[in-house]
C-alpha cells in the first residue's frame, strides 16, 4: 500500500468516513504494509467500531457504493463497482481487545492526503498469532522483522 495510490472512489469513501466521524481502524496485512512490512495484500481491511452505525451506509452511498449490513447471516460488506474489490470489512479479530481499547492506541498514516487510523504493528502481530491460520503464520517473520526495524531503526541479522 505505501507504494500504491487509492482510486478516486476509494479516496472518496475514506474521506466520507472521516467527514461523518465514522470510527474505524485499518487492520490486517494492509495495516502492516502501512507500517513498512514486506508483503502483499489485495484489499484494505477495515474494522468498524459499530457496523450498525448508519453513517457507514451514508458514507458508502456518498462514495458511489452500497453497504451490506450483514443482517442476513453474512458479515458486513462494502459493495459497488469501484469499492467492493478493495475494501474488506473485518468484524472479528482474534487476540485483540475491544475496538475502543485498540482505537486509543491507533497510529495515523497519511495515504493520499487522508489520515488513516491504523492498528499498531505489535497488535497486528498479536492478532495473527492468535488467529493461527496458515497465511497468518507465514507472514509473522516478515512482520516481526518490520517491528524490529520500527523499534530499533535497523534490521537485525
Amino acid at each position: 500500500m505505501p507504494d500504491s495510490t487509492l482510486s478516486a472512489a476509494e479516496r472518496a469513501l475514506l474521506h466520507e468516513f472521516d467527514r461523518r466521524g465514522v470510527r474505524f481502524l485499518v487492520v490486517g496485512m494492509s495495516a502492516a504494509l502501512l507500517h513498512g512490512a514486506r508483503g502483499a495484500t489485495e484489499d484494505i481491511d477495515l474494522w468498524f467500531e459499530d457496523p450498525s452505525d448508519p453513517r457507514i451506509a451514508e458514507a458508502v452511498r456518498a462514495a458511489g457504493g452500497f453497504w451490506i449490513s450483514g443482517a442476513f447471516g453474512g458479515g458486513p460488506a462494502i459493495g459497488g463497482e469501484e469499492l467492493s474489490e478493495r475494501f474488506d470489512v473485518v468484524w472479528r479479530l482474534d487476540g485483540l481487545e475491544p475496538f475502543d481499547v485498540e482505537f486509543r492506541d491507533a497510529c495515523y498514516q497519511d495515504v493520499d492526503g487522508i489520515l488513516l487510523p491504523v492498528l499498531p504493528l505489535h497488535r497486528i502481530i498479536a492478532s495473527k498469532q492468535a488467529a493461527g491460520r496458515a497465511k497468518d503464520k507465514a507472514a509473522l517473520e516478515s512482520l516481526q522483522d518490520a517491528l524490529t526495524i520500527l523499534e530499533h531503526g535497523t534490521e537485525e541479522d
